[in-house]
Order: C-alpha cells, then sequence, then structure tokens
C-alpha cells in the first residue's frame, strides 16, 4: 500500500512553493500583460467604432448635403428657365411690335405713294386737258378735226398713265 514518508510531503511541500511561486512571478505578470493587451485591443476597437460611428455621420451629413445641392441646383434650373422663358416671351413681343411698326410704315408709305401717283395723274391729265383744249380753240375746225383730236387726246394719255 501506500506508504507517506517525509520525502513524499518534501516533494508535495516543494511542489506547492513552485507553484506559489510560479503563480506569483510568472502567472499574474502574465495575465497582467495579457489584461493589458486585452484592454488595448478593447480600446482600439473602441476607436474604430467611434471613427466608423464619425464616418457614417459624416455620410449622412454629406448625403443630406448633397440632396440640398440637388435641391438648390433644380431651383437654379428652373429660375434660369423661367428667366429664359420670359425673356424669349419679350423678345418674340417685341419683334412683334416692331414688325406691326414696320408693316404700318410700309402701308401708309405705300397710300402716300398712291396719292403722288393720282396727284401726279391729275396733274398730267389737267395738263393734256388744257393742252387739248389750247389746240381746239386754236384750231377751230369742224367735228372731224375734233374727233382726231380727241383720238390723240385718248391716245397721249393712254401712252403716258402706262
Amino acid at each position: 500500500m501506500l506508504r507517506l514518508d517525509i520525502n513524499i510531503v518534501w516533494t508535495i511541500l516543494n511542489l506547492l512553493i513552485i507553484f506559489a511561486i510560479v503563480k506569483i512571478f510568472l502567472i499574474k505578470p502574465i495575465h497582467k500583460i495579457l489584461d493589458a493587451r486585452q484592454a488595448e485591443i478593447d480600446k482600439q476597437y473602441a476607436d474604430a467604432k467611434a471613427a466608423q460611428d464619425s464616418a457614417e455621420e459624416l455620410k449622412t451629413k454629406y448625403e443630406a448635403s448633397l440632396s440640398g445641392v440637388q435641391a438648390e441646383k433644380e431651383g437654379i434650373l428652373n429660375e434660369a428657365r423661367g428667366k429664359a422663358s420670359n425673356e424669349y416671351d419679350r423678345i418674340v413681343a417685341d419683334a412683334q411690335t416692331e414688325a406691326k411698326k414696320i408693316l404700318d410704315n410700309a402701308d401708309k408709305n405705300a397710300a402716300l405713294e398712291e396719292q403722288k401717283r393720282i396727284q401726279q395723274a391729275q396733274e398730267q391729265i389737267a395738263g393734256l386737258v388744257v393742252e387739248a383744249t389750247a389746240k381746239l380753240v386754236a384750231a377751230k375746225q369742224n367735228a372731224d378735226s375734233d374727233r382726231e383730236l380727241y383720238n390723240q387726246f385718248i391716245a397721249k394719255t393712254g401712252e403716258e398713265i402706262d
């Protein structure tokens, strides 16, 4: 059977002392180092999480800003289109007004020109009548000569009016 002698007691006692020394001088510092490393890793994870949250917040702000810029761009484009449309309408209205003035002036000029031609024709006819009357009075001839003068008058009037 098992015999208990002093060597076994000393061996167990030596093992307990070695275990205590190893635990105090080796295992505790290793646990401290592991705990410090774990704390550093946890801190790095926390910093990375904070950086990620900050990046997501910046991304959200950027997207909000971008949508605001997009809306502002649409507003500016719509305003520019409205101004361009108004300018186009104004230019067309001015052109129509100018065209109407030109047409009115052309109508007035045509009417004046027509009046001038009519007046010139009347003056020519009056001159021809005076000339024919003068020839008639000077000639004082018979009906055949009157007819001849009348035919000359008609022929001369037709040529000068054309």
